[in-house]
């Protein structure tokens, strides 16, 4: 799932958390997983560069789901890495993990899966590519909610000043890097989320089949070349 079923990633992190209290439905769980496994195995992961290394940029995903945990209640983040340019997109990490501290809403929880993407994702691979690419690469967040978006653009919200010192800090930090040029902050619809599936059950195929194009995980004859 690491390496490229990133499809799986949400539903292994969800069992692998379970081992010490496992149920009957972690039984059920596991049984649809495997079955899911066995009817995809023909899924590949693609990467396609079309672009001069000057003009090639890291796109950064991160996404939450809102007290998808039960019982704890607490969310997950979602994280979708990709070498990015008019005619590239080459997947390089994606992430699905529990968040350590429950949230009160979305955009707090978008917060905290920003502040993990860009900490343990983001700025280790622009560091990274600086120095393959010998130049500046640009890191660009996409971010679905206005209102986390909004938080991060003036490092301030009225509306959750009962934030503990943890999200306040996430929220200082980003607004800090933010304001540096650290990172591009950008706007994508929830459609084009790539962390979405790192993130949530989703039941309806239709929206399934998105998700995983949108991470580049699909069967050869789906692809579509320019």
């Amino acid at each position: 799932a690491r390496m490229m079923r990133f499809d799986l990633l949400k539903i292994i992190s969800l069992l692998a958390s379970k081992v010490t209290k496992w149920t009957n439905v972690c039984d059920r769980l596991l049984h649809r997983m495997m079955c899911y496994v066995n009817d995809t195995a023909g899924l590949k992961l693609y990467s396609w560069v079309g672009d001069p290394a000057e003009q090639l940029h890291l796109r950064l995903s991160a996404d939450a789901d809102l007290a998808s945990d039960i019982p704890s209640m607490k969310s997950t983040s979602g994280i979708f890495l990709a070498l990015f340019g008019t005619n590239t997109k080459a997947p390089l990490n994606a992430r699905s993990k529990r968040q350590s501290a429950v949230s009160h809403s979305t955009p707090e929880a978008e917060i905290a899966a920003l502040d993990e993407a860009l900490r343990n994702e983001g700025i280790p691979a622009n560091v990274l590519w600086n120095t393959v690419l010998k130049r500046e690469v640009q890191l660009r967040l996409q971010e679905d909610n206005d209102a986390c978006r909004s938080i991060i653009t003036t490092g301030k919200n009225p509306n959750i000043k009962y934030m503990n010192r943890t999200h306040r800090i996430n929220i200082a930090w980003l607004h800090e890097c933010h304001a540096n040029s650290v990172f591009v902050l950008d706007r994508c619809d929830s459609a084009d989320m790539e962390a979405d599936i790192m993130t949530k059950a989703i039941t309806k195929p239709e929206y399934w089949c998105k998700a995983r194009l949108n991470i580049n995980l699909t069967y050869h004859n789906e692809l579509k070349w320019n």
